[in-house]
């Protein structure tokens, strides 16, 4: 018996976290534009889907660049940045 998940569960672990990862960005957009109303919360929203979304795909390009090498370090990597775009989005 191997300790850890079995190979196949990690693309649905990293699913799991990319989901979790986009519902507290989008609830941290929702609360920021509280405020404002119709179509320049609609604006403002768009706006941070579309962060949120070059956000998954730069975090998800770093993590395969580097997962060949070291998958710890693609791990790592992926992870730095999705949580400096986090800290960027909130100021």
């Amino acid at each position: 018996m191997g300790i850890g998940l079995p190979d196949a569960w990690w693309p649905c672990v990293g699913c799991a976290a990319s989901l979790i990862f986009s519902v507290f960005w989008m609830l941290e957009s929702w609360e920021e534009a509280g405020p404002l109303r119709g179509p320049t919360k609609v604006n403002h929203l768009t706006q941070d889907f579309a962060a949120l979304l070059a956000t998954l795909v730069c975090s998800f390009a770093i993590y395969r660049f580097w997962n060949h090498r070291s998958a710890t370090l693609g791990i790592v990597l992926g992870l730095v940045v999705a949580s400096a775009a986090m800290m960027l989005h909130y100021m």
